[in-house]
């Protein structure tokens, strides 16, 4: 293939059609070598691994991916690396330091469901009620569709002592 886009497309193409024969991550892996500080092929091999509990090797491309993308600009245009990387540390029980990257992610409106979703379980679970409230309502802000999210809010709302309102 002539370029990392093609790689990284076909790699794509690959896993969303479940490809019996070939592998999508020789796709990423081939973009990696030709250019290792490739962010999406980097965030797609991370991903890769991460959806098969392989947290340790997963963490390292979503690493990769996030210094390439804030190189130049601490609030870069895609949040996607630094919410994967949140949810790859939140795997490995690391909750604080998740915290931080579900954070970041949100500066990209894309990300703010998910993150403050995110974010909203982590206090929740910390019993910090009323932060995760607004965190939660923040994320049903973006995504008022969110089952999951109205399930926490009830969560939250109860263990508050606020259950009319859940």
């Amino acid at each position: 293939m002539e370029n990392n886009e093609q790689l990284y497309l076909t790699g794509l193409h690959l896993e969303q059609y479940r490809h019996a024969t070939y592998n999508p991550v020789d796709y990423y892996e081939e973009a990696l070598r030709r250019d290792p500080k490739d962010i999406r092929n980097n965030n797609a091999l991370g991903v890769w691994y991460l959806r098969r509990g392989n947290f340790g090797q997963s963490e390292q491309y979503f690493r990769k991916a996030i210094e390439t993308l804030t190189a130049r600009n601490p609030n870069p245009y895609n949040g996607e690396p630094l919410y994967n990387l949140g949810l790859c540390l939140q795997m490995q029980d690391k909750p604080d330091e998740a915290y931080e990257y579900f954070y970041k992610a949100t500066w990209n409106s894309a990300w703010q469901d998910s993150g403050y979703f995110s974010l909203a379980q982590i206090n929740a679970a910390r019993g910090r009620y009323e932060e995760a409230l607004e965190q939660v309502s923040w994320s049903l802000d973006r995504n008022a569709r969110n089952s999951r999210a109205w399930s926490l809010k009830a969560l939250i709302l109860r263990k508050s002592g606020r259950t009319e309102e859940a």
